[in-house]
C-alpha cells in the first residue's frame, strides 16, 4: 500500500468519522483505506451480513429440511468442541422454536473419535431413526459416511467450513469454502446462515450469543460477517436477559457483574469450560448447558464443566511438561517441525498444548495419542506457516487429515511416523525460510508513553472485538530506565508508565535489571483498562522488549561474573540431543565482557544478541553477554564460554544441560566494576543488616532481601548490594539451609574472594 496513501486515507478517515489520528492510522493499515469500509469495520452492521442466497445449496437444504419438518424426524450431528456444540445448540433451539421433530447427537471423542464415522451413525440412527441427516462442523470430506447413511434411505445435508477434499459426499453440501468469495466461516456461522434462510434474520438474531462464542473459540477472522457476529453476540452477552448457561459460566469463572463481557473473557473463560466435557467425558453436557433453562439443573451442569475444565488445565499442563522434556532429546537445530507422541497422553488437551508449545519454540507442533493401532494427532502452527499444506505434501503418510491454516487433525500408522515427520520436515525447509521460525518485534504504532491516556484507551476499543485476523494492536515505546518493581513474591513485575497508565509484565522477573537498567529500548505492549474500587486505570500489558543498543553498565556486568563464584547449585542433569549446529540454531556463545559480546557477533553474522535470558525456549545461534545463573540453556547442543570463566560454572553447564560444552580462557580477567563499592565497610555495613533483619528468616530471591533491608534504611544501589551479597556467598558468611537465610559467625577471610581478587588485579 501506497504511505502517502495511508496519510491522506487516514486524515481523511479522521475528519469524516470524527475519531482520532491513533485510531484513523489503525484501521488504515489493516485495510480499511476508504470512509465506507472504516465506518462499516468500526461500526459493525448486522444488516450488512451476507445474504444467505449467496451460498451454494442453501436453497436446496431449505426445501429438504422443510420437507422433513412436516413429515419426518431430523437430527443434528455435530462435534464436540465448542464450534460444533454451538451450532447444534442453535439449530436444535431454532427448529425446536417451530415445532420441528429434532435431535442432536453429539459424539464422543473416546468412542466415536472426530467427525462422522460409520460407527457413531450406527449409533446415533439406532436411538433416533432419523429421516434427515444434518452435519455441522464436518461431514466434508465424509464421503463413505454419507453414502452409508443413503444406504439405508436416509436424505442427508452438509454443512462444514473445512477445507474441502478433492473428493466430496454426494449430497446437499453449504460450505462457505467452495467460493472464494464467500467469508470464512466457522461451523456455527454456517449453521446461523442457515437458520437466516429458514426463518429469517430477526428470527436468527436470538442464538447469535451462541454463534459469537463459537466464532470467538474457533479461531476464524474477526473480519467481514464473524466481526458483525461477534459484536452483536457479545452486546447480547454484555445485556440482563443473557442466556442462563452463560451466566452461570461467566460467574463460575471469576468474571465480576457488570463489567462488560469481552472477547478475551469468550477466549479465556467460556470457551475452555465449554471444550472441558467435549475433552474428557460427554459434550453433550456442554450442549445442555445452552439449552437449558432452568436455573438449578444449570448451575448444576456449571459445576461439573468447572471441575472437568479444573483436570483438563492439570492434564494439558502435565503434557506440555512432558513435551519440554521430550525437546530436550529432540533435533531442534535441523527439524523445523516438531512432533511428539506419547502412549499415555490424553487426547482431549494435546491440542491445546500443541498450541503452547509452538508459541513457545516457534514450530509448527504435531503431538500425536494412540487409539487402538492408530496415532491420532493435532497440529497447531504458527504466522507465517500453512500447517494444511504441509499436511497435505505428507497425504502419502497418513490415513486422513483435514484443518485449517493454523490448526488441523490427522491419522497415522505408528510405522508411518518417521517417515510422516521427514516428509512434513522437509516440505517446511522446502517452502518456508529459516526467518519464518526467528523472533518478531511488530507494532502497531509507537506512542510516547505520556501520551497514554483513557481517551486513548477508549479509541482503541473501537478495534473490538479482536482476535484472529484482527488483534488486538501492539504499540511500542522507545525507553530507557523503568522503575520495575516485584509484585508481591510472584515472578511479576509492574510500573509506572508514563504520566497516567501502569505497565504490568507476568513472568518476566527475569527480565527485571534489563527493564530497570538504562539502555535505550523498545518496549512492546498491548494497552486497555482495569477497574478497582469503582476507579478506572489505564493498564498497559508487556509483550516485549528489544533492546536498541547492547550497553550494559560495568556494574550490571560486573555483578552478573560475580553471581558464578558463589556456591552452585547441585543442578539435575537435563538431557541433550547431540546434533551440533546448522545456520540457523543450535549454538550459544556465553561471553562476560562487552568487547568480547561484540567481537563474537560481528565474528559471526545473523546470530542473535541477547542479554542474561534467552527469548523463550527456540534455540537460535546467539551471544549471550552475562547470563543470569538460572538462565535456560537445555535446548541447545552447543555452547561455548569465553572470558575465561570460573571453573565452578562451567562444571555447572556442563551437569546441567546436556549440550557439549568448551571453555576459552584467556588469562587474567580484568573486568570494571564501575560505581559498585566492594570496601570492608560496605561489606560489613550489608552484613550487618542481614544480621539484624533477616538471619534465621526464609527468603525467597535477591531482589526480595534488597527490598526487605531497604525498607529498614540500608541505602546502597542495587548492584553494590549485590557484588557485596555475592562476595558474602563466596566466603561462606551468607547460606542458605533450603529457603531459610544463614549467616556464619566464624571468621572468615576477604583475601580467599575470588570477587575481591578480581577487582584488585592489575
Amino acid at each position: 500500500m501506497d504511505p502517502q496513501k495511508n496519510v491522506v486515507s487516514s486524515e481523511i478517515i479522521s475528519s469524516e468519522l470524527g475519531i482520532g489520528k491513533l485510531i484513523a492510522d489503525l484501521v488504515v493499515s489493516r485495510g480499511y483505506d476508504t470512509v465506507s469500509s472504516a465506518r462499516d469495520f468500526l461500526y459493525p452492521d448486522i444488516e450488512k451480513l451476507t445474504p444467505p442466497s449467496c451460498f451454494k445449496g442453501i436453497d436446496e437444504a431449505c426445501k429438504l429440511i422443510k420437507r422433513h419438518a412436516e413429515n419426518g424426524r431430523i437430527l443434528v450431528f455435530g462435534d464436540y468442541d465448542c464450534d460444533g456444540i454451538g451450532a447444534s445448540a442453535m439449530l436444535y433451539l431454532a427448529f425446536k422454536s417451530h415445532g420441528t421433530d429434532i435431535d442432536v447427537y453429539i459424539p464422543t471423542r473416546l468412542e466415536d473419535g472426530y467427525g462422522l464415522s460409520v460407527g457413531a451413525l450406527k449409533r446415533a440412527f439406532d436411538k433416533y431413526s432419523p429421516t434427515l441427516l444434518m452435519t455441522v462442523d464436518c461431514g466434508i470430506g465424509s464421503v463413505e459416511e454419507i453414502a452409508y447413511a443413503k444406504s439405508l434411505g436416509i436424505d442427508t445435508i452438509v454443512t462444514d467450513h473445512h477445507q474441502p477434499p478433492d473428493k466430496l459426499p454426494d449430497t446437499v453440501i453449504i460450505n462457505p469454502k467452495l467460493d472464494d468469495e464467500l467469508p470464512e466461516l466457522c461451523g456455527a456461522g454456517v449453521a446461523f446462515t442457515l437458520i437466516r434462510a429458514l426463518f429469517g434474520d430477526e428470527a436468527a438474531k436470538e442464538y447469535i450469543d451462541i454463534c459469537a462464542v463459537s466464532t470467538i473459540a474457533d479461531l476464524v477472522p474477526l473480519t467481514g460477517d464473524n466481526r458483525i457476529i461477534a459484536s452483536y453476540g457479545l452486546k447480547r452477552l454484555r445485556s440482563h436477559d443473557k442466556r442462563a448457561g452463560f451466566k452461570s459460566l461467566l460467574h463460575a469463572s471469576g468474571h465480576k457483574d457488570g463489567t462488560p463481557v469481552t472477547a478475551s473473557d469468550v477466549a479465556f473463560r467460556l470457551a475452555p469450560r465449554l471444550n472441558a466435557s467435549g475433552r474428557l467425558s460427554d459434550a453433550y453436557k456442554s450442549f445442555r448447558i445452552l439449552t437449558e433453562d432452568d436455573t438449578a439443573e444449570v448451575d448444576r451442569l456449571t459445576a461439573e464443566l468447572e471441575e472437568e475444565n479444573r483436570i483438563r488445565q492439570e492434564l494439558c499442563n502435565s503434557t506440555i511438561a512432558d513435551a519440554r522434556r521430550m525437546l530436550t532429546e529432540y533435533d531442534l537445530t535441523h527439524r523445523r517441525i516438531i512432533v511428539l507422541y506419547k502412549e499415555d497422553w490424553e487426547a482431549g488437551v494435546v491440542g491445546i498444548a500443541a498450541a503452547k508449545i509452538a508459541e513457545d519454540f516457534k514450530r509448527p507442533t504435531v503431538l500425536f495419542v494412540r487409539k487402538g493401532n492408530v496415532l491420532k494427532g493435532s497440529c497447531r502452527s504458527i504466522r507465517g506457516v500453512n500447517i494444511h499444506d504441509v499436511l497435505q505434501a505428507a497425504e502419502s503418510t497418513l490415513i486422513q487429515f483435514g484443518g485449517h491454516t493454523m490448526a488441523a487433525g490427522l491419522s497415522l500408522y505408528p510405522d508411518d511416523l518417521a517417515r510422516f515427520t521427514a516428509v512434513a520436515d522437509a516440505y517446511i525447509k522446502a517452502n518456508y525460510a529459516d526467518n519464518v521460525f526467528m523472533p518478531h518485534y511488530e507494532a502497531d504504532a509507537e506512542l510516547d508513553p505520556d501520551s497514554v491516556t483513557e481517551k486513548t484507551v477508549d479509541e482503541i476499543e473501537l478495534l473490538e472485538p479482536c482476535g484472529m485476523g484482527n488483534p488486538r494492536p501492539v504499540f511500542k515505546s522507545v525507553v530507557k530506565a523503568l522503575p520495575f518493581e516485584r509484585i508481591k513474591n510472584l515472578q511479576h513485575i509492574k510500573s509506572r508508565f508514563g504520566k497516567n497508565a501502569e505497565i504490568v509484565a507476568f513472568n518476566e522477573l527475569k527480565n527485571l535489571d534489563i527493564l530497570r537498567s538504562g539502555m535505550e529500548k523498545e518496549l512492546y505492549y498491548t494497552l486497555g483498562k482495569e477497574e478497582f474500587r469503582a476507579r478506572t486505570y489505564v493498564r498497559a500489558l508487556y509483550k516485549g522488549v528489544r533492546l536498541m543498543d547492547t550497553k550494559p553498565s560495568d556494574e550490571m556486568v560486573f555483578a552478573a561474573y560475580a553471581e558464578k563464584f558463589t556456591p552452585l547449585p547441585e543442578p539435575e542433569k537435563v538431557c541433550g540431543a547431540d546434533s551440533g549446529y546448522d545456520f540457523s540454531f543450535g549454538r550459544l556463545l556465553i561471553a562476560f565482557r562487552t568487547e568480547t559480546y561484540f567481537r563474537l557477533l560481528d565474528e559471526n553474522p545473523g546470530y542473535l544478541g541477547l542479554l542474561s535470558a534467552p527469548t523463550g525456549y527456540n534455540p537460535y545461534n546467539a551471544v549471550i553477554l552475562s547470563p543470569a545463573l538460572n538462565a535456560d540453556f537445555r535446548y541447545y547442543s552447543v555452547i561455548e564460554v569465553f572470558d575465561s570463566p570460573p571453573a565452578g560454572y562451567v562444571e555447572y553447564l556442563k551437569k546441567r544441560f546436556g549440550a557439549s560444552v568448551t571453555a576459552y580462557s584467556g588469562g587474567a580477567l580484568r573486568l570494571p566494576k564501575g560505581k559498585i563499592d566492594l570496601s570492608r565497610d560496605a561489606l560489613v555495613k550489608l552484613f550487618s543488616y542481614l544480621k539484624t533483619f533477616l538471619d534465621g528468616k526464609k527468603v525467597s530471591a535477591e531482589e526480595d532481601v534488597y527490598y526487605i533491608i531497604c525498607m529498614y534504611g540500608y541505602d546502597a544501589d542495587y548492584y553494590t548490594f549485590l557484588a557485596c551479597w555475592y562476595v558474602l556467598r563466596e566466603i561462606g558468611v551468607a547460606s542458605f539451609c533450603g529457603s531459610t537465610l544463614m549467616l556464619s559467625r566464624d571468621k572468615k577471610n576477604l583475601g580467599a574472594s575470588r570477587i575481591l581478587q578480581i577487582v584488585s588485579e592489575k
